[in-house]
C-alpha cells in the first residue's frame, strides 16, 4: 500500500458529510483496463499528486458506468465496488477505466452571457462560486478515458451533457470551430501530434484546460476562440 495510491471521496450521511478512503486496486483496473500495470501506476500516481481529487472510475462510452443498486461511482477498491453502497460490481464487456474530476476554475466575471445563463441553473455535477481575487468561478468536470491501444493512441477526453445546455453553448457534434468530436469529446491532437509517453496529467494541464477556456468563451460569443492552437 503505497501512498500515491490513495484516493477518497466525500459521502453524504445522515449526519453530514464524511470521506471514504481507500487504495487503488492496481490489479482490477487492470484487468478492466488491460493498461500495463507499471504504465498505470505511474498514471495514478501522476493525477494523484496533479489532481488529488480525481477519481479512477469505469467509463462505458463517454459516460461513468454507476452501481445499479444505488447509481453510485465506481471505484477500484478490493475489486469493482460502488464508492457509495460498498456493492461489488461483477460487469464486464465494453468497459474501460478512466479518471473523473472537476477541472480548475474558470472565471465567468468576463463572460457575462455564460454567466447570465448560469443564473437560469446550474448543470448538474457543474459547481458555480466566488473566490476572492478571482470573482465567480465555474468549475467544468471532465471524463478521461483510456482507450483500448493507450498509450498507442491518446486518452479520450470528454465534457459532460450539462455544459452544452448553458444558453449559447454550441452543439456536442464535430466541429472545426469548437474542436469537437461527437458527443461532447474534444479534439485535442491533430495527427502526429500525440506521443505514447504524454500521460493523463499532462493531457489534462496542458490541453484540456484550455479547451474548457476556449469552449466557454466560445459560447459567450467569440466565434474564433479556437483560432489560435494552444
Amino acid at each position: 500500500m503505497t501512498v500515491e495510491l490513495m484516493q477518497r471521496f466525500p459521502i453524504r450521511t445522515d449526519e453530514g458529510m464524511s470521506h471514504r478512503t481507500w487504495c487503488v486496486d492496481v490489479d482490477a483496473a487492470h484487468r478492466v483496463g488491460q493498461l500495463e500495470p507499471n504504465r498505470l501506476r505511474r498514471e495514478i500516481s501522476e493525477m494523484g499528486e496533479h489532481f488529488p481529487h480525481w477519481i479512477l472510475t469505469v467509463a462505458k462510452g463517454n459516460t461513468t458506468l454507476r452501481c445499479v443498486k444505488c447509481q453510485g461511482m465506481l471505484v477500484f477498491d478490493r475489486g469493482v465496488r460502488c464508492v457509495s453502497c460498498d456493492a461489488v460490481d461483477e460487469r464486464r464487456g465494453g468497459m474501460r477505466i478512466g479518471f473523473f474530476g472537476l477541472m480548475p476554475p474558470v472565471g465567468i466575471d468576463s463572460l457575462d452571457r455564460i454567466k447570465k445563463g448560469l443564473q437560469q441553473g446550474t448543470p448538474k455535477q457543474h459547481l458555480v462560486g466566488h473566490r476572492d481575487g478571482l470573482g465567480t468561478f465555474l468549475l467544468v468536470p471532465l471524463l478521461v478515458t483510456f482507450p483500448a491501444d493507450y498509450p498507442q493512441q491518446p486518452v479520450v477526453v470528454s465534457y459532460l451533457p450539462g455544459i452544452f445546455e448553458i444558453p449559447g453553448m454550441p452543439r456536442p457534434t464535430p466541429s472545426h470551430d469548437t474542436h469537437l468530436l461527437s458527443e461532447g469529446t474534444m479534439c485535442l491532437f491533430a495527427s502526429g501530434q500525440w506521443q505514447s509517453a504524454m500521460t493523463c496529467r499532462e493531457v489534462l494541464q496542458q490541453r484540456a484546460y484550455a479547451h474548457v477556456i476556449k469552449l466557454l468563451r466560445f459560447g459567450n460569443g467569440k466565434r474564433d476562440a479556437f483560432a489560435v492552437v494552444s
